[in-house]
């Protein structure tokens, strides 16, 4: 049995953007109030990397070292941080009770899943119910998306010389602003560059990059966008509409 307690923190972020601090910040505040202090804490953290991989590489470190028995105390945010296949969130929590190490959810149903099996139905139910308003989530942003593509609206980054509409269409940017290139100024761009210009040398005086400029030079379909105002993605179609007349 060990004699000084030894504790672990966990943290996962989906992306190398998402906020992490809140989950740290969290879990410190949670540490405090059990009289464990900051120092006590060895933290274990993926940044841009799914729940749903088992091969996260803080993840693996910190499930040998419970199997290794270096650990009596793991807290984490939330039960999805672990975990978003149940195959892996089960091995993690059958790890832990081998290993006599008690999981601390510092936001969850449950705060604490013992050895015993003690909160483990609890933190279960939790996770089931926060993957079920994931995949609802999910499930209603794609809806959004299809219904925005079937109704003509553009989504992403807007393309060069274009610009969005308040209701979500395309068309020709005509009238830039200083630190914008309007639709016709790319279109004489790339003209010029038909002729034997250079991307350098067109790209000057432009706010577009000559990388930009090669990009559409070598992509026939996105060129004819510029040059003939035709496409085939009927929402860029559309938006060409008052420049082929």
């Amino acid at each position: 049995m060990r004699n000084t307690p030894k504790v672990a923190a966990y943290i996962r972020a989906s992306t190398d953007k998402q906020e992490s601090q809140h989950q740290r910040d969290d879990i410190n505040d949670w540490a405090q109030n059990n009289n464990i202090g900051p120092t006590e804490i060895d933290w274990y953290v993926d940044l841009a990397q799914s729940g749903s991989d088992p091969g996260r590489e803080q993840f693996r470190e910190l499930t040998d070292a419970i199997d290794a028995g270096e650990y009596d105390r793991v807290i984490v945010w939330e039960i999805s941080r672990l975990a978003r296949l149940g195959s892996i969130y089960q091995k993690f929590f059958e790890t832990a009770a081998d290993n006599e190490t008690i999981v601390n959810i510092t936001n969850g149903w449950s705060d604490t899943v013992r050895p015993d099996g003690t909160g483990k139905l609890i933190a279960d139910i939790s996770a089931a119910v926060a993957e079920e308003e994931r995949r609802k989530l999910i499930s209603r942003v794609n809806s959004g998306i299809k219904r925005a593509r079937k109704e003509g609206k553009w989504l992403g980054e807007v393309p060069v010389g274009f610009e969005r509409t308040d209701e979500g269409y395309l068309r020709p940017l005509i009238d830039a602003d200083p630190d914008e290139d309007s639709y016709l100024e790319i279109r004489n761009a790339l003209e010029a560059i038909e002729d034997g210009g250079s991307y350098r040398q067109e790209a000057k005086g432009l706010n577009t990059t000559r990388q930009t400029l090669s990009r559409i030079d070598q992509d026939d379909d996105r060129l004819q966008w510029y040059l003939d105002a035709i496409a085939g993605d009927e929402r860029v179609a559309e938006a060409l509409q008052d420049i082929q007349h």
